[in-house]
This record gives structure tokens, sequence and C-alpha cells, in this order.
């Protein structure tokens, strides 16, 4: 038998179910909008301050520029306290971080993404929220932070102590610290930021400066074990020579080397207890050149020395005088080269120089600075009895006669120069003295040094092929008809030649070595004489006497020698 099959009756939708989830989710898809718009939205939420700033509704630049406007209108202080000790901290200790306080205030509401939307609205009905501006430390407030730290922890004391040390002859003396109560400083300054910003939010709040009370946080602190690599660093040192500096010449002193044994000194600071002094041994070494010896070597011996005898006009004498001042007291570093025209620079009337007789292209006449060679000349003299280095020198054209044949030095500034190097381990200095002596005028020479192996020199000099001054006439209408007058002013001087050699010999007079210093060659210089033109050739003359006017036949003839100082010390050629 066939059976009817029953089917299931129709299931029922719920329209007001299905109404009530599409409003819900609508309003979920509204509320999800409002917290994403709320995330990207630039504006602070409504009713935000930043220390007493209403900032809501701001963008975080108008935010960050009102923050900044602000902040230069407010005054605050702090009252720092600490046992007996108190003072202040001022505003210029921090500055304020718009930007960042501005990104606080931005993100006041929006900590969680779905509970931004509804803190939003509620900030909308009157819901508020302040936050704090951010501020941070100036340099300038730092550094004076730890400067009155370190003042109360001095005043109030509290027992604690740091190691130290001090040198004591050969001896390192390490003093262990002692364990003590001082302020904590990171609580403290922790605790100073915070109370700034408090301060800050009142002075905005009211309009006016109201200090902040703080009362410093303290602790139970350990002494600082010291740095023994830093106190190494800081103790270690070379054992250095005196030496002499090269621009003061002034000595400079000597330093002793000093050395300890780093692990030595850990070691003995360890098992000391608190408070405990322990010597740690110390290496000193001592330098080779004390700053007494050097002293003692500066200068102490004559390396060489001259002295020239000086003649002509008294404006040649002030020229002397005023160039060999200019050489008095130079010093020479070793190594360091003389050069006599750098020394006293040209030869001017605005320096004090006079005019007087001097040569040039062989002829004497009278130019400023005139017998300034002689000064040149006796320095060199003076050096060839040294073993200094000779760098320049050039010879005058005619013999001087106030230092010996190939001995002296011409100088002409700005071509003719003379120099010599300082060869030697220490400074030298030149000594000249101009001076007056049985109503001669004298210019002595000496340099000064350190003989280290005694040392000396010696120079000589060999003269060969003399040449007698020849004569020649010379046509002048002031001399008188009938007579000839020798020219005084134009010397003649014997052409010769002379090789000098300078000896050097050892302490004990050992010859030790021949310098060849070159050779000298002096021209020869006519004698000159004057006579009137109208007395015809010289050569015509008998017997070399010029003939007799006819109103002159009862005059004798006559040859005048007129006579002067003779200049034989300037060479400018």
């Amino acid at each position: 038998m066939k059976g009817n099959r029953s089917m299931p009756p129709e299931h029922k939708r719920n329209p007001a179910l299905l109404i009530g989830i599409g409003i819900s989710a609508a309003l979920l898809g509204g509320y999800l909008g409002v917290c994403a718009w709320v995330g990207q939205a630039d504006q602070v939420m409504p009713n935000v301050s930043v220390s007493g700033v209403d900032v809501g509704g701001l963008s975080r630049q108008q935010t960050s520029q009102q923050l900044s406007s602000a902040y230069e209108q407010a005054s605050f202080a702090l009252d720092l306290s600490y046992g007996t000790w108190n003072n202040t901290l001022s505003q210029t200790a921090w500055q304020l971080q718009a930007e960042e306080s501005s990104q606080l205030a931005w993100k006041a509401g929006r900590e969680h993404f779905l509970t931004q939307g509804a803190l939003y609205l509620a900030h909308l009905l009157g819901k508020s929220k302040q936050v704090d501006a951010v501020l941070q430390w100036t340099e300038e407030g730092l550094s004076s932070f730890e400067q009155q730290m370190d003042e109360a922890d001095l005043q109030v004391g509290g027992g604690l102590t740091h190691a130290s040390y001090a040198v004591e002859g050969d001896q390192l003396m390490l003093t262990k610290g002692v364990t003590g109560t001082t302020i904590d400083r990171e609580q403290a300054k922790t605790l100073l930021e915070q109370s700034a910003a408090d301060a800050l939010t009142q002075s905005l709040s009211s309009g006016t400066e109201q200090p902040v009370s703080v009362t410093l946080p303290s602790h139970q602190s350990g002494p600082r074990a010291p740095d023994f690599e830093d106190m190494h660093q800081q103790l270690y040192r070379v054992a250095e020579n005196a030496t002499v500096d090269p621009e003061t010449h002034e000595v400079v002193p000597h330093v002793i080397g000093l050395d300890f044994d780093v692990n030595e000194a850990k070691a003995l600071y360890e098992q000391a207890g608190d408070g405990e002094t322990v010597a740690v041994p110390l290496t000193l070494t001592q330098p080779e050149e004390t700053t007494e010896t050097l002293e003692a070597k500066l200068f102490r011996d004559v390396l060489g020395e001259a002295t020239s005898a000086v003649s002509g006009s008294s404006n040649r004498k002030s020229n002397v005088k005023l160039s060999a001042s200019a050489c008095n007291g130079i010093i020479l570093m070793p190594g360091e080269v003389f050069s006599y025209n750098n020394t006293t620079g040209s030869r001017t009337t605005d320096k004090g120089y006079l005019p007087a007789t001097a040569y040039v292209g062989g002829a004497s006449v009278d130019e400023i600075g005139g017998g300034i060679c002689q000064t040149s000349s006796t320095i060199y003299y003076a050096v060839l009895h040294s073993t200094l280095e000779i760098v320049e020198r050039h010879a005058h054209r005619y013999a001087v006669g106030y230092v010996p044949d190939g001995m002296d030095a011409t100088v002409y500034f700005g071509s003719l120069d003379f120099q010599f190097k300082n060869n030697t381990n220490y400074p030298i200095k030149i000594v000249t003295n101009s001076y007056d002596q049985n109503g001669k005028r004298y210019l002595s020479v000496a340099i000064y040094g350190t003989n280290e192996d005694g040392r000396y020199a010696q120079p000589e000099r060999v003269q060969y092929d003399y040449i007698t001054p020849t004569v020649q006439y010379q046509p002048s209408e002031s001399v008188p008809r009938g007579t000839t007058v020798v020219d005084s002013k134009q010397t003649p001087y014997t052409g010769r030649s002379a090789r000098t050699t300078r000896y050097i010999y050892d302490k004990n007079g050992n010859l030790l070595e021949k310098q060849d210093m070159g050779v000298s060659n002096y021209k020869m210089r006519p004698k000159t004489i004057l006579y009137n033109p109208a007395d015809g050739d010289p050569s015509t003359w008998v017997n070399g006497t010029p003939p007799k006017s006819v109103t002159e036949e009862t005059t004798s003839n006559t040859t005048q020698e007129a006579s002067s100082p003779i200049d034989v010390a300037q060479s400018k050629t």
C-alpha cells in the first residue's frame, strides 16, 4: 500500500528582525565612518587645552603657533629646597617643544580607533581634557641644575665622599670614598620636569607668576670608584728635555716622566677600607736636559769675537753705531740663518741713517748709510773665529783696512748680503758694542753660544798679486793755473788678492779641519791729480809740472795735496 509523503511547513521570515539588523548595520557603519573621519581630521578635539591654553578645534600647526605665543608670555619659576639649602630655577631652564605639545593635544581622545568617534561626540557635548605642554631642558638649564645639586650636596653634607688621588713625590696617594646621603638627581630631574609643567599651567591659567615649591629627594649614594684608565692617561708623562721657545727665546721647563702600574693601583684600592688612603709606587724618569742644566749652558761660551777701529766722519761713525745696534741681541735658534740686510733693513733717513762716504761704481761719494759695511765686516770677522757656517759673503771692491784682507763683508740692500747659519745645537746670540777709548772709536762683536766639545777656529790669510796705484790726471777749472791738487776724496788703493783659510782645532789644540773661505780680489785705484785744463795736456808737461803763465812766472810751482780722513769702510758695489 502506498502511503502519502508529507511536506514540512515553509519557514516564515521576521520583517522586524531584518529591519533591526539593517538599522544596526547602518548605525555601525556610520559610527565607523565617524571614527575614521576623526582619525583623519587635522583639528584638535573640542574642549582640549594644553597647560591651560584652549586649543580645541585648531589644526596642529595652529596649535603649535598658539602654544609658542602663550609660552613667550608666560613666567614661572621653581623654588628648590634641600635641608637648609634653598635656590631657584627660572623658566629659562626649559624650552617649549611646541610641535610635540601640539601632537599630544591632537592625540587627546584618539587613543583607540573604536572609541575616538564616541569621544569626539562627547567633546562636542562638553567633555574636556587637559594635557601638559612638553618642556625640554636647555643646555643652560642642565648646567645650572648640576651646579645647584653640587652646591646643595656640599652645603647640606651627608657624609658622601668620592675617591680622590694626589701625587706626592714618587707615590700616588689613592683615597677610597665613603657612602653617604645625596640628592637623587635622576628622580629630582623628573620631579622638576613635572613641576615645571605644573608651574607653566598655573602661569598660563592665572596670567601671573606663581612659584612652585619643590623639595628635592635624597637617597643613599655610594662613592664613585676612580676611572683608573683615565687617571693613568691624565698622569702619564713622557720625560721631555728643557728647550728654548723659538718665538720668545724663553726656557721651556723640562718634564719628568711619570708612570704607574694600573693593575697594582686597582688591587690596592679594592683592598682599602672606606676613607682609607693607599700608596701606589710611581716610576719617575728624569730627562737628559733639565731646566737647570740648560739655563747653565745657554750663551755661556764666546764662540767668536772681533774688534775694529772706526774712523771717518761723525756721520759715518753714527751709521756704524746704528747698524751695530740693530744687530745687538739677535738670537738665532739652531738651524736659523742670520741675514744682515734683513736685520738692519734698508738704510734710510727715517731710521736715523746719515750721508757718509761710500763706494759707487768705484768712486767715493756721499750716500745715506755710508759706513754700515764696517758692522757687517766686523761680524764676519768674529764669525771667522768660530765654527759657524758661512752662507753668503762678498768682498769689497777695495781693501778696507779696518779688518784684515779677505775677512771683510760688503753689503748692498736688495743685492749683496752677509749671512751665516747657526750650525750648533743651542741658540747663539750676537752682542755688539760701539765705544770710545783713548780718543778713538771702536766696534766690538762677540757671538755667544754653547761650545759642547771645546772646538775653536783661527782664520789666516795669504796676500799676493800686489798692484801699485798708478797716476791719472783729471781737469778741474777749480784748480789755479800752474798748480795741481791731489784728489783726497778718491783715495788711491793698492790692488791685491788674499786667500783666507779657517783652521778648526779641538780643545787640545789638534788641527781637525782646514776650510777654504775663498779668494778676495781687491782692485787698484789710481792716484788722481787735478789740474786746470788751460794748462794743456799733462803728457806735454816737462817733468810733470804744468807751465807757468806770464803773470805767474815769479811764483814757484806748487803741488797741493789736500788731506782729509780716509773713508775706506763702505762699499756699495
